[in-house]
């Protein structure tokens, strides 16, 4: 498993189950919908792992970014 990163969604295709994290670098990194629990729409704020997979980076245990509440 390697660290966290953080990133936005940029698209979302319900019909293939698949979309695309924009991460901190600037980098298009997919992602599988099957995987994730959350519910994650186009510019919700993730936090993501990578793994190479033979088509290049996937993201994998996508979640939601939890905003901390101030009091």
């Amino acid at each position: 498993m390697g660290d966290m990163r953080k990133g936005d969604v940029t698209q979302i295709d319900f019909e293939y189950g698949h979309g695309i994290i924009i991460d901190e670098n600037g980098q298009d990194i997919h992602f599988q919908l099957d995987n994730i629990s959350d519910q994650i729409n186009i510019n919700s704020k993730i936090i993501f792992e990578i793994e190479l997979h033979k088509r290049g980076l996937v993201a994998v245990n996508v979640k939601l970014e939890m905003e901390e509440i101030r009091g």
